[in-house]
């Protein structure tokens, strides 16, 4: 997905950037949730239905997740930097 760009830790980056630390706890438990989201038009679909089932997820797990406003704002952007139009993806 070169010229592609995520959101790590806060912000966008290349995707062919971010690499996971080695001690990392998602990958030395493989705990881990993730929601798959579908825009149409650049507009993520369902937002609060699947930050809703990502927070269960999470919570099951004891994973702790960043505010809703800032994974919204993190769905926006990657959106928009990506030039999403209608599609599907993960968050």
């Amino acid at each position: 997905m070169t010229g592609s760009k995520v959101w790590v830790d806060g912000g966008l980056v290349d995707a062919d950037g971010p690499a996971v630390s080695a001690f990392d706890h998602g990958l030395l438990t493989g705990d881990g949730v993730f929601e798959t989201l579908k825009t149409y038009d650049g507009t993520p679909f369902a937002v609060r239905r699947h930050l809703e089932r990502l927070a269960h997820s999470a919570a099951g797990l004891g994973l702790a997740l960043r505010p809703d406003e800032e994974l919204r704002a993190a769905m926006d952007e990657v959106v928009a930097a990506n030039g999403l139009g209608s599609g599907g993806g993960r968050v």
